[in-house]
Order: C-alpha cells, then structure tokens, then sequence
C-alpha cells in the first residue's frame, strides 16, 4: 500500500471513530466510567494515535550482518 492510501484509511478511520463518539451528543451525554464528563478526542489526535498503533512494531535498530555484508533492521518489539 502506498502511504497516501494508508494516510487516506487512517484519517477516515478516525472521522468514523469521531462520528461515532459524537452521535447522539449533546442529548448524550459522554461520561467515564467514573460518571464525569470526558472530553473527545478531535480526528487529528485520533488518526495520530491510529497511525502510531500501526507502527508500533517498527520499534528497533540497524545492525551490521556479516552474512549480508549490510545493515539490517532488528526488531525490539515484544508483543505481550
């Protein structure tokens, strides 16, 4: 996938998310578990936090490989 389509995906996915979390607002009210007001998130810091989701496991470092004569990319991602 090109990253104009990924971009494109993501900021839908969180205009979706937005549209979802304001339906039904202010008749609805959003609270917390706790009962207090919460404040939603606007679609920029939604498709940022989508994004970083994506690339979470890109987490790492080059190293020099003997056998490949390069640099390679080594992971530091442990999923839980």
């Amino acid at each position: 996938m090109h990253d104009y389509t990924v971009l494109t995906v993501t900021v839908s996915l969180a205009k979706y998310i937005h549209k979802q979390l304001t339906k039904g607002y202010p008749d609805t009210p959003l609270l917390n578990h706790d009962k207090s007001w919460c404040r939603v998130p606007t679609e920029n810091e939604l498709a940022y936090w989508i994004q970083a989701y994506k690339t979470r496991k890109c987490v790492g470092h080059s190293e020099w490989s003997e056998r490949y004569n390069r640099n390679i990319w080594v992971s530091d991602y442990e999923e839980d």
